[in-house]
């Protein structure tokens, strides 16, 4: 990418594929809001990021891109950060305190935090000392929307224009949130979260024609939701394939026009690279888990995951995956963690 080009750039969308921490393409005080789900440091597999840095980086890698956030915001700007309440890859940390703290020491004033319920206990990575005081492991099932703001609350900038229903704003002034998280096979995308959660904030903290900046776009929710509520969005992302995921998303989901813009950038060719990688339908089954090490699997996940590469051609139908996967935990390779449940996270062979 030239000094001069964006990767898409509209009146009311905008993706830049550069670094947060590089790019020149947002002003100083430009910025109404910012919706963003950070990287976690969980070892999720993203094209271009190190997510498995030691936790001091990861602080200090929180700090930078903060800091740049801050700088882009106007003075009545509003920061709603979603990140989980702890983790417990690595070691027990307290990311909600830690990540909440580190806004405040690069000027961010605190306001609230939302408690999101994504209503899916299961994805738990473990239990500790089963059935036993000795060490249980306590897994909080939520996510935090931590809400900041740069020097003022009260928002005078704008159109003051709202399009808020009086339920939602009753609702969602309620600082539990629940509905559910969103799909990465479906999207493309290995830590997407769901509309709803930048659709509640666009509505909630920002005016009709505000700018919505999220300086990880990864597949583009908060540009989608930001265009179906008449925002400008703005995205940032270092990856090239995942602004074009945020590009057909848009196309599709919010009916963007995309004709006369910069030829895509090709997406990995997953069918290619099975073949190149691996020989057996076990592999195959063995690599998914791989792919999500912290992700349990139940037979019907990994059922609806086969489902969905065959359709698209990655490979042929796997009907025996619950045979292997109990083999590869026979052996080992995968860990049971209950009845039709396994995981990669805790195996032997990581």
């Amino acid at each position: 990418m030239t000094e001069n080009e964006f990767f898409f750039d509209q009146d009311r969308v905008r993706i830049i594929n550069d670094s947060v921490f590089q790019t020149k393409k947002i002003k100083r005080n430009s910025v109404d809001l910012i919706i963003t789900s950070p990287p976690y440091n969980v070892d999720i597999k993203y094209n271009s990021h190190d997510d498995k840095i030691s936790y001091d980086q990861y602080k200090e890698f929180s700090k930078k891109w903060m800091s740049r956030c801050y700088n882009w915001l106007k003075d009545d700007g509003r920061f709603c950060l979603n990140i989980p309440l702890d983790i417990n890859k690595g070691g027990q940390q307290s990311v909600g305190a830690d990540l909440t703290k580190i806004a405040k020491d690069v000027g961010f004033k605190y306001h609230s935090t939302i408690i999101w319920n994504e209503s899916n206990i299961s994805r738990r990575t473990a239990w500790g000392s089963w059935k036993s005081a000795s060490a249980p492991y306590v897994i909080s099932p939520v996510e935090l929307i931590v809400v900041l703001y740069k020097n003022t609350w009260k928002k005078t900038s704008g159109s003051r224009q709202s399009k808020i229903e009086k339920k939602d704003f009753m609702d969602w002034t309620n600082g539990l949130w629940s509905f559910s998280g969103e799909s990465k096979n479906k999207i493309g995308h290995p830590a997407p979260f769901p509309v709803e959660l930048p659709r509640r904030c666009i509505q909630l903290f920002s005016f009709v024609g505000d700018s919505i900046l999220d300086p990880f776009l990864g597949s583009g929710t908060t540009l989608v939701a930001s265009y179906l509520n008449d925002r400008k969005g703005i995205g940032i992302d270092i990856d090239a394939n995942y602004c074009q995921i945020a590009l057909n998303r848009l196309k599709k989901e919010a009916g963007i026009d995309v004709t006369g813009t910069k030829k895509p950038v090709p997406l990995p060719h997953k069918k290619t690279e099975i073949k190149k990688i691996l020989i057996t339908q076990s592999d195959i089954v063995l690599q998914h888990f791989k792919d999500y090490p912290s992700q349990p699997m139940s037979y019907k996940d990994v059922g609806e995951w086969i489902m969905g590469e065959v359709e698209k051609g990655s490979f042929k139908d796997i009907k025996a995956y619950e045979k292997i996967m109990r083999t590869l935990a026979k052996n080992g390779e995968i860990v049971k963690i209950s009845t039709g449940v396994f995981n990669y996270e805790t195996s032997s062979t990581k």
